[in-house]
């Protein structure tokens, strides 16, 4: 599970890591733990569920206020595509859940592109280039599993580890 091995790094290097699962949490305690982060980070997964939850248990606007106040996020693939103004163009890599409660496809807007990971890595080689081919009209970002995308403020970079 790449989450864990994440978990690991962060603990590695010192981090203080307190996981929540926001599909499950009351929103006073996901409030609680995003005001005392220094960091918030979504892991990967399901692009739509974790849109989903973050749209009906109000954490979406809860992360856009921390964001405001100078807060850092990471985001790992879904928690990456999310951040766009939509997620309608990932459907082929990640496909709706059946009880998917959102009327639209609305990404958070935090950011004016749309992150395409594991771009040409197994077993998403086919599906991401398709995407490419079918979305070409979008300002698609695509990195692979070796590569991340530093936001500051109106500035981005794609940075890769050697």
């Amino acid at each position: 599970n790449y989450s864990v091995a994440e978990l690991r790094l962060f603990k590695k290097l010192g981090a203080i890591v307190t996981e929540i699962d926001i599909s499950t949490e009351a929103y006073s305690m996901i409030q609680s733990v995003f005001e005392e982060a220094d960091v918030i980070y979504f892991t990967g997964g399901n692009s739509f569920f974790l849109m989903d939850q973050l749209r009906k248990t109000g954490t979406d606007g809860l992360l856009k206020k921390e964001l405001a106040n100078g807060k850092l996020m990471i985001g790992e693939s879904a928690g990456a595509i999310i951040c766009a103004p939509s997620i309608q163009y990932i459907e082929q890599m990640d496909e709706k859940p059946e009880d998917y409660s959102q009327e639209d496809d609305a990404g958070i807007d935090l950011i004016d592109f749309y992150v395409l990971p594991h771009y040409l890595t197994a077993p998403f080689k086919k599906v991401t280039e398709k995407i490419m081919t079918e979305f070409s009209d979008l300002n698609l970002c695509p990195i692979n599993n070796r590569q991340g995308i530093v936001i500051d403020g109106e500035d981005s970079k794609v940075i890769c580890k050697d």
